[in-house]
């Protein structure tokens, strides 16, 4: 009976101390807009869990958000998600102030891996160009 308590104490201090991994998909402003607004989280991935801060752990977290970010987030759907922003952005005024029609955005796009609290740094880090055209009249 007192291994089974013990093995029951360890088995949930061990899930007290999961570590998560976790991957955020985040757009800035585009480069012709105010760079007083702030970034974007569009996704955000819940992967695996560790137990311990190991430079493997570290290693495998990145690689697995990597991994989840082209699994899940392929240029059509992405440039769909950028799209919508865009709208939004120029419904809140916050871009387009004077109606151009066709419209070429440039949005930076950062993939981000974390364990816990600790941030390991950009996984991916691209620019996303997207054509959108706004009716003037």
């Amino acid at each position: 009976m007192f291994k089974f308590l013990l093995s029951l104490i360890g088995f949930w201090s061990f899930a007290a101390f999961a570590i998560h991994c976790d991957c955020d998909v985040i757009v800035y402003p585009p480069l012709t807009g105010s760079h007083k607004m702030l970034p974007f989280v569009i996704k955000t991935y819940e992967l695996e869990e560790f137990s311990s801060y190991a430079l493997r752990n570290i290693q495998h977290c990145r690689r697995s958000c990597l991994v989840e970010y082209h699994k899940e987030m392929p240029a059509v759907r992405l440039n769909a998600l950028l799209i919508t922003y865009s709208m939004q952005l120029i419904e809140q005024k916050a871009l387009g102030f004077n109606c151009t029609g066709l419209t070429t955005l440039k949005y930076p796009v950062r993939v981000k891996a974390r364990l816990a609290y600790s941030t390991l740094g950009n996984v991916s880090d691209t620019i996303e160009v997207v054509n959108h055209e706004e009716v003037c009249f």
